[in-house]
């Protein structure tokens, strides 16, 4: 962690040591005056391991997009980069204050080149010395503008516009170790965004029986974006390069049923193995039962403890823990619930999480709370 302050203004940027293909950087948020601090901070980080930014979230005020981008552009000019890959901003408001609550950002070690359509710039592929890595940045965009009858349509058309760009590059959905769905108003028509993601998954032969299927982790969750669509599509997608494997496990929660029987195509995490580093990457997790049903209503920390167990009880699927979290984000549905979400967090022992915490509705009207994690950890001896 590294915290650098310029006259009035701080960024902390966390940065994870573990695994030298991927870094995982998380600025902690603040005023978007520290834009510029913070992603000066992020290029010298993603340098010093000569890798390339393949995934960058920004979590804010929607009225603060414009401020963070120009903070943003100014710190790659001063140090002479270029990321041509613009950054998937989502409404997501700080707890306590104004502002931006944080940015995620996946860089990859290794050769990278920027997968484009014309001038539109949609993502990045990184060639490391036994994979191929794509990120697709808000796909929403390719389709924003045409006719569509709804927000679901939208979404549809966003995923089908993934599978385009996924094949221009020689991937597939099967390739898909990670999405992160935001949707507006997403309590509105969250039936209808499972229906078409249900049938676009299935046509892509990804929905296999009881949890078999190659359906990748995902979060799915409120959050409008400065364009105004209904979807944003953020796509992470892993290849073997020739004469190497990887694989994408996908891992079952011991707390919870898949989501796939309650009619919504996610894994509850998924495991990759990449270089000398095990990556898991956990879905949006909230408060829902063995049977698929919400559980603890109305109580917002027994909420945050059942999902936490339930994080926990992944990781621990994939031999992890808590502690091993590289990059989070929590969702809290009402901002009044921030401090006591920072007690049960310090009393868990927690603190030290790269956690970017923002306001933001979960998939259920009753849900207070959602969460999700990537956690690295060394390879074990004899595990490859």
């Amino acid at each position: 962690m590294l915290t650098i302050s310029e006259s009035r203004t701080e960024a902390t940027v966390r940065t994870s040591e573990i695994g030298s293909d991927l870094v995982l950087l998380t600025w902690l948020g603040g005023g978007p005056e520290s834009a510029e601090l913070a992603y000066r901070e992020m290029v010298r980080a993603l340098r010093e391991r000569g890798a390339f930014p393949v995934q960058e979230r920004v979590f804010c005020e929607l009225s603060t997009a414009g401020a963070v981008s120009a903070g943003r552009a100014r710190a790659l000019e001063a140090t002479r980069e270029a990321w041509p890959v613009p950054p998937t901003f989502v409404e997501g408001s700080p707890v306590g204050r104004r502002g931006v609550s944080g940015v995620h950002l996946i860089g990859v070690r290794g050769r990278g080149r920027t997968v484009a359509e014309g001038d539109r710039v949609y993502g990045t592929l990184v060639e490391t010395a036994e994979a191929r890595v794509l990120g697709l940045s808000d796909v929403g965009r390719r389709v924003a503008g045409r006719l569509a009858a709804g927000p679901a349509e939208e979404a549809g058309a966003a995923i089908d516009s993934a599978e385009q760009l996924l094949a221009g590059e020689g991937f597939s959905f099967r390739d898909v170790a990670r999405t992160w769905f935001y949707l507006r108003d997403i309590l509105d028509w969250y039936g209808p965004f499972n229906a078409v993601r249900n049938a676009a998954f299935r046509r892509m032969g990804l929905m296999g029986p009881n949890g078999s299927g190659r359906i990748p982790a995902s979060t799915g969750i409120e959050g409008r974006n400065a364009r105004g669509g209904w979807a944003t599509l953020d796509v992470l997608a892993m290849a073997p390069r020739q004469g190497h494997r990887l694989e994408i496990k996908r891992l079952q929660n011991s707390k919870q049923n898949e989501a796939t029987e309650y009619g919504s195509a996610f894994a509850r995490a998924t495991e990759v193995v990449l270089g000398d580093a095990r990556y898991i990457f956990v879905s949006g997790t909230a408060s829902i039962d063995g049977r698929g049903e919400s559980v603890h209503q109305g109580d917002f920390e027994t909420q945050t403890l059942y999902t936490l167990e339930a994080v926990q009880a992944l990781l621990e699927g994939g031999g992890a823990s808590l502690v091993d979290v590289q990059q989070a984000t929590a969702f809290l549905k009402n901002p009044g619930d921030g401090r006591g979400f920072e007690r049960i967090v310090a009393r868990a022992g927690l603190s030290a999480l790269p956690l970017v915490t923002t306001i933001a509705d979960v998939c259920r009207e009753e849900l207070l709370f959602e969460m999700d994690a990537t956690a690295v950890l060394p390879v074990r001896e004899g595990r490859r």
